[in-house]
């Protein structure tokens, strides 16, 4: 009996040898391993601040860049200024009348006459009306708003 103890304990040393040793020895692979993830942790933290900024950046250009449909009010067609209806006289050309007036809102031809009419829209707050009559393209006719 006392010859066995001597060589279990040989055995379990034996045994237990490499077990040390391999506790001892870090594996290079797993070190790598480990620098490859605290790698790829930073790089994410950084692309995660950056997607951030990007973000902020965008946020702010929006803001810039949204409509203010209340701050610019909507450009008031030529024809609404008494001034520019003075300017029209007879025997211009059509070409001339819309230069000073502006398009107008609607238009009725009949042979060699046309009525150009300057309307408001039906969304319009005046109402302000005023026709030029044509005959063979020349203003022969003018009956400007009542301002």
């Amino acid at each position: 009996m006392s010859r066995n103890p001597p060589i279990c304990r040989v055995w379990l040393l034996y045994l237990a040898l490499p077990l040390t040793a391999m506790a001892q020895a870090p594996d290079p692979r797993l070190d790598e391993l480990r620098k490859e993830a605290a790698q790829l942790k930073i790089t994410i933290a950084d692309q995660e601040r950056r997607i951030a900024e990007l973000e902020r950046m965008v946020k702010a250009l929006q803001l810039v860049a949204a409509p203010v449909v209340t701050a610019i009010p909507a450009p008031m067609p030529p024809w609404h200024l008494a001034p520019n209806w003075i300017r029209v006289k007879p025997g211009m050309s059509e070409a001339q009348v819309v230069e000073i007036l502006g398009p107008p809102t609607s238009v009725d031809s009949i042979v060699d006459v046309r009525t150009l009419f300057y309307q408001p829209n039906s969304h319009a707050t005046t109402s302000l009306d005023g026709t030029v009559t044509l005959t063979d393209d020349r203003v022969t006719a003018l009956a400007p708003p009542a301002f």
